[in-house]
């Protein structure tokens, strides 16, 4: 049995402040044999989370990716307590690997900032998605999706396959429902890059995806909570681009994370209930890309959000300066 987000997520403590990941980090949505990122992530704010009185979490999540992890090495965490003030906690997170030779290599560095929760505001207010999205229970499921599309013709055996090998290994983490109506709905998370979809006419910047998504797992702390948005909002950002220009990880030489601000907005999370990400990418220069993630409750009001700036390379041989 592969494990639960609830165990993928879990840290054990080592020494102070030093803990690693229960379970190996896993692949999703990569062309490389590399760990998904969102596996790193989710264990450094599980790890900063471990450090902090009872009564704070996390609202800022900046981060470096320093080099690809691997799926075959748990993932170790070092804390630092760089401020802890009644109000405020800010923890640096080093996360590394051990290598062959017995060494460490360091693959990710993270500030994470922490505020006490406190009670009133000023003000409450929360922008709308972008478009009308329809409910999860109008959505099919992942496995639906595939097959109707497949039986339609309209995803071929060959993509059928390779959605299900680079991006089937979160089905049983999350419960996840495509929107038809966003890009990612109707080819396919991108697999199918051929699929004419009905957003073809809108600039790349304006186009959208969207996905209803809840734990399968029980999730039985605020941390592990935590923990699960933080994998959960890493996941499709990078390929973005790839997604909504009717190209895949076959028409690139490299597409990986570089860097990360993951922005908390509400006090506590419970990723059992149904949240919608929805997602866009802004800007592709320089070989690199810039993309974000907006995650909505059931109810219509913003949580969280995640920009990425990632490294999007021409395959070696091929003409650069796409216009996607």
């Amino acid at each position: 049995m592969p494990p639960t987000l609830a165990e993928q997520v879990a840290v054990e403590q080592t020494g102070p402040d030093e803990y690693v990941s229960k379970e190996l980090p896993i692949r999703l949505g990569n062309a490389m044999p590399i760990a998904y990122g969102g596996c790193t992530i989710s264990i450094a704010v599980r790890a900063a989370c471990a450090t902090v009185p009872a009564g704070f979490t996390p609202y800022s999540l900046l981060g470096h990716f320093l080099g690809p992890a691997s799926t075959d090495q748990k993932l170790y965490c070092s804390v630092e307590r760089t401020r802890s003030t009644r109000s405020f906690a800010t923890r640096r997170v080093k996360v590394q690997q051990k290598q062959k030779d017995g060494n460490l290599r360091t693959c990710l560095e993270l500030n994470a900032d922490f505020q006490v929760v406190e009670t009133g505001s000023v003000f409450d207010y929360s922008p709308a998605p972008v478009t009308t999205w329809p409910r999860p229970e109008d959505c099919p499921t992942t496995a639906e999706h595939a097959a109707a599309l497949k039986a339609r013709g309209v995803v071929s055996d060959a993509q059928h396959t390779e959605f299900s090998t680079k991006l089937g290994s979160i089905t049983h983490l999350f419960e996840t429902r495509y929107c038809l109506n966003g890009v990612s709905g109707q080819n396919l998370g991108g697999a199918a890059k051929n699929v004419v979809t009905t957003q073809d006419d809108l600039p790349l910047t304006s186009k959208v995806s969207g996905e209803w998504q809840r734990s399968m797992a029980r999730l039985d702390s605020p941390d592990a909570n935590f923990a699960a948005l933080a994998f959960l909002m890493d996941g499709g950002l990078s390929f973005l681009p790839l997604t909504h220009g009717h190209m895949w990880f076959e028409d690139v030489g490299a597409c990986s994370s570089l860097d990360f601000a993951l922005r908390i907005f509400v006090p506590g999370v419970d990723m059992e209930l149904w949240t919608l990400k929805e997602r866009v990418t802004y800007r592709g220069a320089g070989a690199r890309t810039y993309s974000e993630g907006r995650l909505w409750d059931d109810k219509g009001q913003l949580i969280a959000s995640m920009t990425q700036q990632s490294i999007m390379r021409p395959t070696p041989g091929k003409p650069s300066g796409s216009k996607i």
